[in-house]
């Protein structure tokens, strides 16, 4: 390939999540505006897929399946990218992505700008290998040229934990095309609960993971249907908590007023159809979910984790702020919000401070604040 080197991007793969779903669009939004783009993924599989646009260059790395190693795997295929394609600036996705580009980037010498993403807050993380990822983060660090975080509470975890200056973290929020999602809100929800106006729907949406703490989310929804009986909650997304967390409704005795829909591929009806979306995070990095369900009109209740929910409700002003595995305040912020909900307008007027056109102007002034020479350019083969 001739002509200017390119952007690149790597992620693991374009599976639902939100930092593939904001890799995908960053990439997108700088194509169209005649980047020379190249998405660069170890297994190209995913609902995501199918956005990525054709001129992004699309690069399967054909990451072997090697137990305990995972994307570690992906090494060699990244080496030879970097050495054969010579990419002007290369922007990595999670940690344990950040640690394996940059591993690659090492040994190949690459003049690349190497720029890891951090979605996630630092050190917060509980298993073995999730700390070891982290570790070696701090190992591989002076490899990166910046850091880029997605929340002033993310940047502030990767200069303790991993090291860096302040002066080294640049915050890019992640862009939320808020008038699709509008627009893709519109659109009917096949759920017996949403839109009917004698429920009111307490609304969860998140991978069934540890880290949603969807049980708390659960015990708050019980305390909140005993003093309304005619909410129901809704819990859409999938994981490895499942079984778990169908068990605990079972126990609680609520079976017959939580629905579990699974992964939908449109979650914005559920929003819009919401009365409510309550947020039991433990961590996060900037939880596009929250803003997403601003951009439908939808209120929210979120818990005050580390980080993002603080800077995305404004400090509580946008919506109610809760401490970490309460319960209690978060039942009494879903009840609180039910019974005097915020104006819509004012949600939606939050959520378009994230709109893609917004953040691509910052990512723009970070190429060019880093690569002084890069500059807009069809692709040339």
């Amino acid at each position: 390939m001739t002509g200017q080197r390119p952007l690149a991007f790597y992620v693991p793969s374009l599976t639902v999540g939100g930092a593939e779903r904001v890799t995908v669009t960053i990439a997108n939004g700088l194509a169209e505006q005649e980047y020379n783009v190249d998405l660069l993924v170890s297994f190209c599989e995913g609902e995501f897929k199918k956005e990525v646009r054709s001129d992004v260059r699309l690069i399967d790395l054909e990451t072997p399946s090697i137990p305990g190693i995972g994307i570690g795997a992906a090494v060699p295929a990244l080496r030879r990218y970097l050495r054969t394609e010579s990419p002007s600036m290369i922007f990595s996705q999670m940690t344990y992505a950040n640690d394996v580009c940059l591993f690659a980037h090492g040994l190949v010498g690459s003049d690349a700008v190497a720029v890891p993403t951090v979605h996630n807050t630092l050190g917060v993380q509980e298993s073995p290998k999730e700390k070891f990822v982290e570790w070696l983060a701090g190992r591989l660090s002076d490899r990166a040229d910046q850091f880029v975080a997605v929340s002033d509470g993310a940047a502030e975890s990767i200069v303790e934990h991993v090291g860096v200056s302040p002066e080294d973290v640049t915050v890019l929020h992640n862009p939320i095309p808020v008038e699709e999602v509008r627009m893709r809100s519109r659109e009917p929800v096949d759920h017996e609960w949403v839109g009917v106006p004698e429920y009111e729907v307490v609304l969860g949406v998140g991978r069934l993971e540890p880290q949603k703490n969807f049980g708390s989310f659960l015990k708050a929804f019980k305390r909140v249907h005993e003093a309304r009986p005619q909410t129901r909650a809704i819990i859409v997304g999938r994981g490895s908590e499942r079984g778990e967390l169908r068990q605990l409704v079972r126990d609680l005795g609520i079976s017959d007023r939580v629905s579990f829909p699974g992964y939908v591929d449109n979650p914005y009806g559920y929003m819009a159809g919401a009365s409510v979306l309550a947020m039991s995070s433990v961590h996060e990095g900037l939880p596009t979910v929250i803003i997403e369900a601003l951009a439908c009109g939808c209120p929210v209740v979120s818990t005050d984790c580390p980080s993002g929910p603080y800077e995305i409700l404004e400090g509580g002003e946008v919506g109610p702020l809760v401490p970490v595995g309460d319960e209690s305040a978060l039942a009494d912020g879903i009840h609180t919000t039910l019974a005097d909900p915020p104006q819509k307008e004012r949600l939606i007027e939050r959520a378009r401070d994230f709109a893609p056109e917004a953040v691509l102007r910052d990512y723009e002034a970070f190429i060019q604040a880093h690569l002084p020479t890069a500059a807009p350019a069809h692709r040339t083969a």
